[in-house]
């Protein structure tokens, strides 16, 4: 038994690619940019110290940015 693979599999595949590194970079940025403008809070010191509630806002903070950038992905490729 043969599988035919579609002629736009590795299209996709490098497109999926594409846009995955672009996400985890912007996800990185913004986590920057919400550092930078919070001067006060030194996360990485305070998550060391086990502030669990800092823990949960800034995985708040990550998880709603992935989805913006998730939708826009989407909307790019018209999804």
């Amino acid at each position: 038994m043969q599988m035919h693979l579609p002629d736009y599999l590795l299209t996709d595949l490098v497109s999926t690619a594409a846009f995955g590194v672009v996400a985890i970079l912007l996800i990185v940025l913004g986590y920057i940019t919400f550092d930078k403008l919070t001067p006060k809070l030194d996360f990485n010191d305070l998550l060391n110290k086990g502030n669990v509630a800092l823990a949960i806002v800034v995985g708040s903070f990550i998880l709603g940015l992935c989805y913006v950038i998730g939708r826009v992905v989407a909307a790019i490729l018209g999804g």
